[in-house]
């Protein structure tokens, strides 16, 4: 079974949400070197999203970005 990450990204508009990133593996996006192409939950569009360093995020955006999660994958 894959290892699953679930892990903070930012879509190009600056839409925060959570992702599910299967290591070797793109089941739900389009990768596009460190980016991917996939549906923003947030802003219901599509765009490149990239992880964000949950480090550099202040308590209240990372909580916000955790509670918002993209499709899962059965």
């Amino acid at each position: 079974m894959f290892e699953r990450y679930d892990r903070v990204v930012e879509c190009a508009e600056g839409h925060l949400f959570t992702s599910i990133v299967i290591p070797g593996a793109s089941l739900k996006s389009v990768r596009l070197g460190d980016r991917r192409w996939q549906r923003c939950p947030v802003g219901k569009h599509r765009a490149t999203v990239q992880r964000v360093d949950e480090s550099t995020l202040d308590p209240g955006r990372l909580a916000a970005a955790r509670a918002v999660h993209d499709i899962g994958i059965p």
